[in-house]
């Protein structure tokens, strides 16, 4: 898989150019000035990219809920959210 730079603005020609490029295989960078700033990649590539942060994401809300319970197991302190809400309001 090879990568191709496209630089912005783009015109539309360029653009459906990096779209075929993607359904191609190629990954193709989008940069604005130096700065690499998006890609049109094919969608297999977004597909698992996709799989990845919502596994992730998975993941991080498990530990947070782990941690809490533990923490709720040691003795934090809580309050009903009726009481928080008052005292916010404050």
């Amino acid at each position: 898989m090879r990568n191709r730079t496209l630089r912005l603005p783009a015109t539309a020609d360029a653009v459906q150019e990096a779209v075929e490029q993607a359904v191609a295989g190629e990954v193709v960078l989008l940069e604005d000035g130096r700065e690499v700033v998006a890609a049109v990649v094919p969608y297999e590539v977004a597909a698992a990219g996709m799989s990845a942060l919502a596994a992730n994401e998975d993941a991080a809300d498990r530990l947070l809920g782990a941690r809490l319970i533990a923490e709720l197991g040691a003795g934090m302190e809580t309050m009903r959210l009726c009481d928080l809400r008052r005292e916010i309001a404050l």
